[in-house]
């Protein structure tokens, strides 16, 4: 097989944004003494830390509704049971190594194992981005135009952030109408998609829009407990952040979401965000993240014992 080295761009960008935004992260978090974070770390009342955990339980919970969804899209019902389990090892770990290293293999390992065509697996996959980004547009586009949040002087963007907030507004209206009129299916590559029915376009958008605004309210629960700092203004950090951080592919948007959300909030919060960026880090991505390394782990052993165990049945049973 040929090599092509065309493979190897985006890898190659992802780890080009990764080393510039840490670079330019810790050049910020030097700006912050050894006390601000202390004081950023230790801030957050113990209650408002349960609270968060509990919360990004929860949103980890409601991620399954995405498969859900999008199995329904390919008129494939699964169990329960299946589609939690794919689901929450699918988020747990490409949240953290990201969608090309663990989600799409994790989904297409699981889903073709149980009965779905390479064709469904990609539009289910497809469903599921569709999903996340049309709860963006209409969350992200709400936000920006009642409660625009107020970007640094440094970055100087040629409209206004309401204007930006009308432009995603206006995108997620065009998809609801796509949705309505256009019933024939979309060539794409060799597939022929269609999109959604408008109630699952609705659907998908509530879900999304439901994920983001718990992601978002845990993050403001673990803000230092005497800064004074409105939650749109959060959500709306927190929307552009995690949106950043995926379009940039760096896995987990590792050093990316944390400098986009020091900039966003340091001037409202104080230089104690940064402790609770990374407080937010560990109960939303490294946590989830162990527990889905166990389970895989469990997973796996739990399989393995009852091939053996069919595999030896059928062998006596051909031996009898």
């Amino acid at each position: 097989m040929k090599f092509d080295p065309r493979k190897l761009v985006g890898p190659f960008m992802a780890l080009l944004l990764f080393g510039l935004a840490v670079r330019l992260l810790i050049g910020e978090a030097q700006k912050v003494s050894w006390d601000d974070f202390v004081a950023g770390l230790t801030g957050v009342p113990t209650a408002y830390l349960i609270i968060a955990t509990f919360l990004v339980a929860l949103n980890y919970g409601l991620l399954i509704c995405y498969d859900i969804l999008a199995l329904r899209y390919v008129c494939r019902p699964l169990p329960l049971r299946r589609v939690s389990l794919v689901a929450f090892l699918g988020y747990a770990l490409g949240n953290n190594l990201g969608t090309l290293l663990a989600a799409a293999p994790i989904r297409y390992r699981f889903y073709h194992r149980w009965g779905l065509t390479h064709r469904q697996i990609v539009a289910l996959m497809s469903v599921l981005a569709l999903t996340f980004w049309s709860g963006v547009c209409v969350l992200g586009g709400v936000v920006l135009v009642l409660h625009p949040i107020e970007l640094p002087a440094k970055f100087d963007l040629p409209f206004g952030v309401r204007t930006l907030g009308a432009i995603l507004l206006s995108i997620a209206v065009f998809y609801a109408i796509i949705c309505l009129v256009w019933h024939k299916p979309w060539p794409i590559g060799k597939l022929h998609l269609r999109p959604p029915s408008l109630g699952l376009a609705t659907a998908q958008a509530s879900v999304a829009i439901v994920d983001l605004t718990i992601s978002a309210t845990a993050l403001y629960l673990v803000m230092p407990g005497d800064a004074v700092v409105p939650f749109p203004t959060v959500l709306a950090a927190y929307l552009v952040g995690i949106t950043v951080s995926l379009i940039t592919q760096v896995p987990g948007g590792l050093g990316v979401l944390e400098l986009i959300l020091w900039t966003l909030l340091a001037d409202t919060v104080g230089k104690p965000v940064i402790a609770s960026v990374l407080i937010f880090r560990v109960i939303y991505y490294i946590l989830p993240l162990l527990v889905g390394m166990v389970v895989l782990v469990a997973h796996e052993i739990y399989s393995g014992a009852m091939e053996a165990r069919h595999d030896a049945e059928a062998f006596d049973s051909t031996t009898t």
